[in-house]
């Protein structure tokens, strides 16, 4: 089946563990080849794009939360999530002042200059989501962001998440085995051994 997202919808994709969900979120991204099957951004066939272009685009267009954070230890935590501000060529002073934004709205205020050594795995994984909404992407695509969070921290992130989405006119995909955080998104699918489904 196919899953269309139009600019300000949120999708979750649910399933088990080691059924492929990260796999399928990196497909969407241009990160991995599909053996089938078109995946479209605007008018763009990802497929057709050099590795360049494909790099440009995400650079520019998508947000990408890891599920294994892929925080840079030598960075600190708002130069981890500037990041992508400073490759699009962002004057410092705006580059500092949206990571100070974002670090506040995931409950980490004050740990600007921390290293990445001194936060637990759960204030990594806030790390990772401000850095992925830091440049207002137009795509938004998170593998499970509250995996390591508890449940109070997991709402804001889900908040912020969705707000991203609703707020700011991106589209979402977010990949979850929860079916709570699941149950805030506007369209649900189902992935298992044999596809894609809708969850109605």
């Amino acid at each position: 089946m196919s899953l269309e997202l139009a600019a300000g919808e949120y999708a979750a994709i649910v399933g088990e563990s080691g059924i492929g969900k990260s796999t399928l979120l990196h497909i969407i991204a241009g990160l991995e080849p599909a053996d089938e099957g078109v995946v479209r951004f605007g008018d763009s066939d990802l497929a057709a794009m050099d590795d360049d272009a494909r790099t440009l685009l995400r650079r520019e267009r998508f947000g990408f939360v890891f599920q294994a954070f892929h925080v840079l230890p030598h960075l600190t935590v708002a130069q981890n999530v500037g990041l992508p501000l400073l490759l699009r060529g962002r004057p410092q002073a705006q580059i500092d002042a949206r990571a100070a934004e974002l670090l506040a709205a995931v409950g980490l205020a004050g740990r600007e200059a921390s290293p990445p050594r001194e936060l637990s795995g759960g204030e990594l994984q806030r790390v990772a989501s401000a850095r992925a909404l830091v440049g207002d992407p137009a795509l938004v695509l998170a593998d499970e962001p509250t995996g390591n969070l508890d449940p109070e921290n997991a709402g804001g992130v889900l908040a912020l998440l969705r707000e991203q989405v609703k707020g700011r006119g991106a589209a979402g995909i977010l990949v979850t085995h929860s079916e709570v955080a699941a149950a805030g998104c506007d369209k649900r699918f189902r992935l298992t051994a044999t596809g894609l489904a809708r969850i109605p």
